[in-house]
């Protein structure tokens, strides 16, 4: 696949929001091929899936359209949670990102957490060997009032088919407690985020930063109800002053 505008930010890099799109348009395709995708379970078994946690690690940037292939596969099948790995690399086989995420089932009729083996998907599959291997991050996040950056009411658009806030548009809000000059220096090495609580359309919610050194820690509340806590973990990019990146244009072209 070439890196589409969908999955490019402004400086046309693949970044972390634009990562877990494609994260979420990889692992909602194999819930798909394995026919027990969010919407049929919804409706055949009154379930549906929910991301407790993710974890990404960048090896290489990537840019607007460049050519990659995109992996995903399970790696872990436990009573009540899927793990997922995916790879993104280049044609030739050269490691781009790689990430986790961890799966578990919801009932959408009171929001309880639901056994793994109560929907279709097989429980005795062949496992393939992770590309992440490292756990994804503990956090005791509890940022105060003076870490607080701005608040936000939930839209309409902002919700998915389990109304409620979808866990890409948290990360839209996390990367928003920076502004674009701090991207502008600083691109992100390894992305850990867990979504605890969920927000729902009309809700008014926090989002707090603390920022140290190269590491950055998010946490997206609800009053004192935390819904979200994130870490990022930054490099400095070597030319601050550099220019977005801009692909030369074929000779002919205006």
């Amino acid at each position: 696949m070439n890196l589409t505008s969908t999955y490019s930010d402004r400086r046309c890099e693949l970044g972390i929001f634009q990562a877990a799109l494609l994260l979420q348009d990889a692992m909602t395709e194999l819930f798909y091929q394995y026919r027990c995708d969010a919407i049929r379970l919804s409706r055949t078994h009154q379930v549906v899936w929910a991301v407790a946690r993710t974890k990404i690690c960048y090896d290489k940037e990537m840019l607007w359209m460049d050519h990659i292939r995109l992996k995903v596969f399970p790696v872990k099948v436990s009573p009540i949670s899927i793990h997922l790995n995916v790879l993104l690399e280049t044609l030739d086989g050269e490691p781009l990102l790689r990430a986790r995420q961890e799966m578990c089932a919801i009932d959408v009729r009171d929001h309880s957490l639901r056994r793994v083996d109560s929907t279709p998907f097989p429980m005795d599959m062949d496992l393939l060997r992770p590309v992440v291997t490292a756990p994804c991050r503990r956090m005791k996040l509890k940022l105060g009032e003076e870490c607080l950056v701005y608040s936000y009411q939930v839209r309409t658009m902002d919700t998915d088919l389990n109304h409620h806030m979808n866990n890409t548009n948290y990360i839209r809000l996390i990367l928003d407690a920076q502004p674009s000059s701090f991207w502008d220096r600083y691109r992100v090495q390894e992305f850990d985020v867990h979504y605890v609580n969920e927000a729902v359309e009309g809700e008014e919610i926090q989002v707090y930063c603390q920022t140290e050194a190269q590491e950055m820690a998010v946490q997206i509340k609800r009053g004192e109800t935390t819904l979200v806590k994130a870490f990022l973990q930054l490099a400095q990019r070597e030319n601050q002053n550099e220019t977005l990146y801009c692909p030369a244009w074929p000779a002919g072209v205006l």
